[in-house]
């Protein structure tokens, strides 16, 4: 299973570095194409696993001025 991570960044919001280092400091990879980061599950997940992710993926990049959009495939 993955989670994909697409970014929309903002003239005034943080460095595509800062967030970068917040999204590797999660567990996420970059990634090239439509998605900018991935996260490479190791075992099977539930629905809660990935819930439980991005909500601190949220909580991370709050105050730091960027869109996202996620998508989970299994």
């Amino acid at each position: 299973m993955r989670t994909y991570v697409r970014m929309t960044f903002h003239s005034e919001g943080a460095s595509p570095l800062k967030v970068l280092e917040v999204m590797r400091g999660l567990g996420f990879d970059e990634a090239m194409g439509i998605h900018d980061f991935v996260y490479k599950w190791k075992d099977r997940t539930t629905l809660e696993d990935v819930i439980r992710l991005t909500t601190e993926m949220h909580a991370q990049l709050k105050g730091l001025d960027v869109s996202y959009e996620i998508t989970t495939i299994s």
